[in-house]
């Protein structure tokens, strides 16, 4: 019976992804291979010799069967990583993006200041998915500023209420137990309708409103990798022949829910439609100014709106 040591099963398994053109060959690779072992990637390479047992094997195989269907990483693994947090996340809902991780770091900057301005900052998240930004914007300023923790409020919407209970299941695993006396995830389309939390919420205003809409344009679909078109949730995609359609939904409705305090709209975006978003941001709101940034590869990324 042949012997499989992590390394000679980790060389096998890159070279075999690589003949059959998987993207990110060595990453898919270790990731499988990692989590199969309960090791993290580094430990991988400090356990070269380990031999995999019978099981292991098998599990390594149906990992790799899987991964050949260009079926993401985080699907066949049920989770990832976003900032400083982990994520259950499933075919309900996006895996959460590095360009993504720029709108957080900006949320998070700007509730800090807000908070720093006004003492408390109340939030609304449209289109939370796994919750990714509203979990890591809480969470890291809970850690920096646990004085703060009862002054932030935020509530999240989706229009998926599979992905409304993916966010819950993620909010209860990375949060302190009383979570939910600050956050609040609700199952609508980009706003709820006058009741509950969410009537208590909106007579006071909020100071911040972020979202990561979907923005492809319908044309465009096709063209995505397979990992993305096969797996990953379509209405949260794509967006309309434009591509500004659900923004152009989101700036209609929350006019009326703009405090009068301290006030940031930031959208994550797309080079194929952030110009035209600036004129469509300016056309609904009486803006002081707005700011278009790029992200780590220089495309358009993050829309500002300051009101």
């Amino acid at each position: 019976m042949e012997i499989w040591t992590v390394k000679k099963i980790l060389e096998w398994g890159i070279e075999f992804f690589k003949k059959k053109d998987i993207p990110q060959s060595r990453l898919s690779s270790e990731l499988l291979l990692a989590s199969v072992l309960g090791l993290s990637r580094m430990e991988l390479y400090l356990n070269y010799d380990r031999v995999l047992t019978t099981r292991e094997l098998a599990k390594y195989k149906k990992y790799i069967l899987m991964r050949l269907e260009h079926m993401p990483v985080q699907y066949i693994l049920g989770e990832a990583y976003f900032r400083s947090i982990k994520l259950k996340v499933d075919k309900n809902v996006l895996i959460p993006r590095p360009e993504t991780e720029l709108l957080a770091e900006k949320a998070i900057g700007e509730t800090k200041r807000i908070l720093d301005k006004i003492g408390s900052a109340n939030i609304l998240e449209i289109g939370t998915g796994s919750g990714a930004i509203t979990l890591s914007l809480y969470s890291e300023l809970l850690q920096e500023l646990p004085d703060n923790k009862d002054h932030i409020k935020v509530i999240s919407t989706d229009i998926s209420q599979a992905a409304i209970e993916i966010a819950v299941k993620n909010a209860e695993s990375i949060l302190v137990d009383d979570w939910k006396k600050n956050i609040k995830f609700i199952n609508c389309d980009i706003i709820p309708e006058d009741d509950g939390d969410w009537a208590a919420e909106k007579s006071k205003g909020f100071d911040l409103i972020v979202s990561n809409p979907p923005y492809i344009k319908k044309k465009n679909f096709r063209d995505l990798p397979r990992e993305v078109k096969d797996y990953e949730p379509e209405e949260a995609l794509v967006a309309g022949e434009t591509g500004l359609e659900v923004y152009e939904k989101i700036l209609s409705k929350i006019k009326g829910l703009l405090s009068d305090r301290s006030l940031c709209i930031l959208f994550e975006t797309d080079p194929n439609v952030g110009g035209n978003l600036v004129e469509l941001a300016g056309k609904y709101l009486n803006a002081e100014r707005i700011v278009l940034e790029k992200d780590y590869n220089q495309k358009e990324r993050i829309l500002s709106i300051y009101v």
